[in-house]
């Protein structure tokens, strides 16, 4: 931090004048902040102490950009501008890898300036001849975001060039779920019994809750007074970081049965004796960790899930290719993720309880969003619906024609 002088000479007087300014080091993004030239020094000492409160407060002034700037250069920037908390640290990683898989090759050596609508269109073109709308959507999100912060607050540009350029329909895709027999069938499958994953998958199952949140679970948040219950206050994501839960709503402490609550504590108690024996192993709080003791990862939860699935339908179809049928009491089950379950216990727990507002209170969102991404409006809760409803109307009817007689 310090004030700096500049010098001036008239070309015209000949005079020189002496200018002040501030000049402060930001280390977080490794540049620095100079504040706007000065008659005085004690003028250049309020800048310099009002763009150090601003460093404080999280709202240092953006760098200046010129016109000519790389796109690349000004991503960083804008990525910098975005890192957690301000977006959720998933997405913040989500945003660097696509942009340096899809983005940087095509624009990221271009000025600022010279990338116009078309550009972007042609760009858009061929993506969708090759990827998926999700893929392409995300793509525009990111340039929307990156030529967006160019406007403002960067002001290099007038107009974002991405403004107007159509996104991707994302034709809608029939979720698969378990019905309450699969997934008792499926948790009661010896190789799943045996799994490392077992308890994980048990909460998954029977609570519909999110991956990272069941990795995220922490020791202490197993608790057995004044009843069995289980505390989702953190998540943990694919890049080892603790985050927070999606929203206000997913923080929750639902009650669960004396069996689940055996089994987790079981593996706590596994977890503690193991940390026993070398204190290095298993030296955080997480609830559930690996074999060598790390905290687990969503994308390492949700493979063990599918390897699992995927043997058992192999060995259930080699079986029936050799026998002509399937073992008695076995079957098949449907491919789904393991957020599948999440699905699952929703559908499920709608056919038997139809309240929407108590089943989201568990799963951590709202009745909204249950209804409208979970619940899956099955052919056996539809036919419940119209055959009630079919029913009520013949009654009213044949009612109605003997009240004539």
């Amino acid at each position: 931090m310090s004030i700096q002088e500049s010098n001036y000479t008239s070309k015209k007087t000949g005079k020189t004048k002496t200018r002040y300014f501030a000049n402060v080091w930001y280390a977080e993004e490794k540049r620095a902040i100079t504040g706007p030239m000065r008659d005085s020094r004690s003028e250049a000492k309020k800048d310099e102490a009002r763009i150090i409160l601003e460093i404080e407060a999280g709202r240092a002034p953006a760098p200046k950009v010129k016109k000519s700037e790389k796109v690349d250069e000004v991503y960083k920037l804008w990525h910098v501008s975005t890192k957690p908390p301000v977006y959720a640290n998933s997405t913040w990683e989500v945003y660097a890898q696509f942009y340096g898989d899809y983005i940087k090759e095509i624009f990221g050596d271009e000025t600022i300036d010279s990338i116009k609508s078309m550009h972007i269109q042609r760009y858009v073109n061929v993506m969708k001849e090759k990827y998926s709308p999700e893929v392409v959507n995300k793509c525009i999100s990111i340039l929307t975001n990156i030529f967006g912060f160019a406007v403002e607050p960067l002001k290099c540009i007038t107009t974002n060039p991405v403004k107007g350029i159509k996104r991707c329909k994302v034709p809608r895709k029939k979720k698969i779920t378990w019905n309450d027999d699969m997934v008792t069938y499926f948790l009661d499958l010896p190789d799943v019994r045996a799994s490392h994953y077992y308890p994980m998958f048990v909460i998954s199952a029977l609570l519909g809750a999110r991956p990272g949140e069941v990795c995220g679970l922490r020791e202490n948040g197993l608790s057995s007074k004044p009843t069995y219950m289980i505390d989702f206050e953190k998540g943990y994501d694919n890049w080892a970081v603790d985050t927070d839960l999606k929203n206000d709503g997913s923080h929750r402490t639902p009650p669960i049965p004396k069996y689940l609550y055996d089994i987790i504590h079981r593996r706590l108690i596994w977890k503690r004796k193991n940390h026993m024996v070398d204190h290095s192993w298993g030296d955080n709080d997480y609830l559930f960790v690996s074999q060598n003791g790390n905290p687990i990862k969503p994308h390492q939860y949700g493979e063990a899930f599918k390897r699992l699935l995927r043997a058992h339908n192999r060995q259930m179809e080699e079986y029936k290719e050799e026998r002509g049928k399937l073992p008695d009491g076995a079957s098949l089950l449907p491919e789904i993720t393991l957020y599948g379950l999440r699905t699952s216990f929703a559908t499920n727990n709608m056919r038997r309880c139809p309240n929407a507002a108590l089943i989201s209170s568990v799963m951590g969102n709202s009745p909204k969003t249950l209804m409208q991404f979970y619940a899956q409006a099955e052919t056996d809760m539809q036919m419940d619906l119209i055959s009630g409803y079919a029913a009520g109307k013949l009654e009213a009817r044949e009612k109605g024609a003997r009240n004539v007689l």
